[in-house]
Order: structure tokens, then C-alpha cells, then sequence
């Protein structure tokens, strides 16, 4: 219903959109629902599996996860300005926001929750494109395929349930929970014949953790996130646009869930869809259905107020303030 209303929106041709969303336990990774196409009872390919799409900017919160455990905070400044990468081998890169605007500089909190490109390829280079790549590496064991610059930017295919376990590290608190759909395998009499034990592996420190965990969480409430009707209501996440509005992703999470969704075409052609206005619109309709189970957060003697557009600490006179780790 969800896909005929945004072709419809947007004056896409009727049935041409496809997409495919998998939910599961932010804490055990236990598979609650897996929808592999637009007709989900339809046996065939399975896009939520099998389809690796380029996953836009899904991928920059391990950027800023990266800077944050090199000592980096929230309220750090970063360049938000032209950068120009001549790769030892290809081709000179030259990186542009969304909007094809920049502010000269901004903080990390404000660039994560807008999405900005220029502030995560240059937060990017300056920790190191290995430091990161190893750390995306150790959160979900896939060698990453692109080892130039625009890894930063999330060119990299990956399927929606591989970014469902990347995003289960944050939803968990900083564990590794590889996704499963099968607990536990039991004869006719109800004996387990074979039982698949909850694996867990800590790969972020709690409190870097609670760090991206309420970044994201910002982002839903003033960032790419903010259209939703359940931005403000204690749910993390992050949107996801591919280069040329092709591919559509949202990654969230409340206390209970953590859902992954895409958005795209078959053939791969240009949709004209933000993470916004695809993905996270379907997400929405499974919050609708199921609710939210707001984030709680630990008690910290850390948290400080700033002030979103620049990073400094807030006094009265401050706009727009955010309470967050330092």
C-alpha cells in the first residue's frame, strides 16, 4: 500500500518501485519479519537476503563511530567545505552535498544528523579510511570491496540484512548479534533436536555505544529523520540515499527493534527517492503497526547541553539545543 502511495506521490510509474525490510530483536538478533519484495507471500528472489545495493549513507555512522573512539566528541568541529581526492590509483574525486550547499565548518553531531557529505569525507580522511574500513570490518565481517575514498559516502552493495546487523551493534549497546531465524529445531514431542545459541561479541565500548546511539537518535529528531511522526519518540536512525536517488534505505531502532528497509528498482534505474521519502516511509507504517518501545538511557554524569548549529556549549540565548555525551 505504502509503495503504491509514493509512486503515486511522486509520479512514478505504478509497480515499477520494489522494496524489502527485515526486522529483528535489537538485542538477541532474532528475526521477528523478513519481507523480501513487494509481494511478500511471492516465492521467488529474495531482495532482503540476496539484493546487495549501494548503501548510501547508512554507512557513516561507522565514520563517526571511528572519530569518536580516536578521541573525537559530538561537539568537535569539522570542515564542511569542497574537497578534492586524487586516489594514488583511479580517478580525482570531488564529493558534493546533497543540497549543493556547505557551511564551512560544522560539528559532528550536526553533520551526522543532517547527512552532510563533505564534513564525513573530510572527518573521514583525517581518521583514515583503513582505521575505518578494519572497524566496519570487525562490526559485521564483510571485507569491504571499495577501498577508495567513496566508501565514506556508503559506496559499497551490501544487502538489507547485512546493514541489519551492522545496525544491531548500536541497537544491542555495542554487541555483535548475527541476525537468526532459527533458535532451536524440536521433534514431535517437543525435544530440541538441535539448538542455535545466541551469539555475542562485544565490539564497541558501551559508552562510544551510547554516544552514536544518541547522535542517531538527534538525527531522527533534527536531522533526515525529522518527517517522521515518530521522530521525537525515542527511536534511532539513520536515512540512506545512493548516488543518483537510485537506491532508498532507513536503519532504526527503539528499545525492542531494530528494522532495516529499501527502496529501489529491479532494472537499478533512478527512482528520484531519499532514504526520507522511500524507505522511511515504510518504516513508518511498521511503527504504525507494531509501536514504539522508546530508547532508555543510563543515567550520566556526562551529558552535557550544546548548541546544535555549532557544537559550543549551550547557554540561555542557544536556539537549538541538544543534550549529549562528551
Amino acid at each position: 500500500h505504502t509503495l503504491n502511495q509514493i509512486e503515486s506521490d511522486r509520479n512514478i510509474e505504478a509497480g515499477t518501485l520494489q522494496a524489502a525490510a527485515v526486522v529483528a530483536d535489537s538485542q538477541t538478533g532474532e528475526i521477528h519479519a523478513l519481507v523480501g519484495g513487494r509481494k511478500g507471500r511471492v516465492d521467488g528472489f529474495n531482495r532482503a537476503l540476496n539484493a546487495e545495493r549501494s548503501v548510501g549513507s547508512l554507512i557513516k555512522p561507522v565514520v563517526y563511530l571511528t572519530a569518536i573512539e580516536s578521541g573525537m566528541h559530538l561537539g568537535t568541529l569539522i570542515k564542511d567545505e569542497p574537497i578534492t581526492i586524487q586516489p594514488e590509483f583511479g580517478d580525482i574525486w570531488e564529493p558534493k552535498n546533497f543540497n549543493g550547499e556547505y557551511t564551512g565548518e560544522l560539528p559532528m553531531i550536526r553533520a551526522l544528523a543532517e547527512s552532510s557529505n563533505l564534513a564525513t569525507v573530510h572527518l573521514g580522511m583525517q581518521v583514515g579510511l583503513p582505521l575505518i574500513q578494519q572497524r566496519f570490518r570487525h562490526l559485521i565481517g564483510h571485507v569491504p570491496q571499495n577501498q577508495y575514498p567513496s566508501f565514506l559516502l556508503g559506496a559499497e552493495a551490501l544487502s538489507p540484512l547485512a546493514m541489519l546487523e551492522l545496525y544491531g551493534n548500536f541497537a544491542s549497546g555495542g554487541f555483535r548479534t548475527p541476525p537468526k531465524a532459527v533458535i532451536a529445531v524440536l521433534d514431535e514431542r517437543g525435544q530440541a533436536l538441535t539448538h542455535h545459541p545466541f551469539e555475542l561479541q562485544q565490539t564497541i565500548e558501551s559508552r562510544h555505544a551510547a554516544t552514536i546511539n544518541r547522535a542517531l537518535e538527534i538525527a531522527m529528531a533534527k536531522g533526515t529523520g525529522k518527517s517522521s511522526p515518530y521522530a521525537r519518540r525515542g527511536v534511532a536512525g539513520k536515512t540512506g540515499t545512493s548516488n543518483d536517488n537510485r537506491d532508498s534505505w532507513f536503519a532504526g531502532f527503539d528499545n525492542s527493534n531494530v528494522s532495516v528497509v529499501w527502496v529501489g528498482r529491479d532494472d537499478n534505474a533512478v527512482t528520484g527517492l531519499t532514504g526520507a521519502s522511500g524507505a522511511l516511509r515504510i518504516w513508518n507504517g511498521i511503527a504504525r503497526q507494531d509501536g514504539i518501545d522508546p530508547l532508555t538511557h543510563a543515567p550520566s554524569a556526562d551529558l552535557v547541553d550544546i548548541e546544535f548549529s555549532s557544537g559550543l556549549r549551550a547557554n540561555a540565548e542557544c536556539a537549538e539545543v541538544v543534550n549529549v555525551p562528551i
